[in-house]
């Protein structure tokens, strides 16, 4: 392993470990500093995402996370999180979808993409889509409660009763610790 790929799995350990003790505006810091040693490193830009997202910063997080994007086009991460920002906190449903419908072009194994893609067009009205979401998550792991939601939500809009009745069976099925939140 290069020394310059060293740094970098070290700076992103660093920004990783700040993340999980919480401690944003050091996350913050620590990822403008990183921009100014590195402005061509992605992972510096989405950091600083994080970071502004989690201390309600939320235009400076778009502002970082696009910035991210235009430096790697490839980060599931990235999109998923500019996803999430948009939908919950900018108030851009559609976007927000579109970003999150380009992440599972690059992972479309992630099973919580799919479930969080089924509640975003679920609640944009959009059923029949967030069905065919759905059932993806659940093609990945049949024992998802909140795809099975999603699911039986979307099949009842839809009017399709024996795919609620289907997700209800499932659900039963299912033992009470799978009833935790993913997300």
């Amino acid at each position: 392993m290069s020394r310059s790929s060293n740094v970098a799995n070290d700076r992103i350990a660093h920004a990783r470990a700040l993340c999980e003790q919480g401690l944003w505006p050091e996350v913050l810091i620590f990822a403008q500093q990183w921009q100014t040693e590195n402005a061509a490193d992605a992972k510096a830009w989405f950091y600083a995402g994080v970071a502004l997202a989690a201390m309600g910063r939320f235009v400076e997080a778009e502002t970082s996370y696009r910035r991210a994007l235009k430096l790697d086009a490839k980060d599931f991460k990235t999109w998923n999180n500019l996803a999430g920002l948009l939908f919950d906190a900018l108030q851009q449903p559609a976007e927000a979808a579109k970003c999150l419908a380009q992440a599972l072009q690059l992972e479309p194994q992630n099973q919580l993409g799919w479930a969080n893609l089924a509640s975003m067009n679920g609640q944009l009205g959009r059923h029949a889509q967030a069905l065919d979401c759905a059932e993806r998550a659940l093609s990945l792991n049949p024992q998802m409660v909140e795809a099975q939601l999603h699911r039986a939500r979307a099949a009842q809009a839809l009017g399709k009763l024996e795919i609620v009745r289907a997700a209800s069976e499932a659900l039963a099925q299912l033992p009470p610790e799978q009833f935790q939140r993913t997300r």
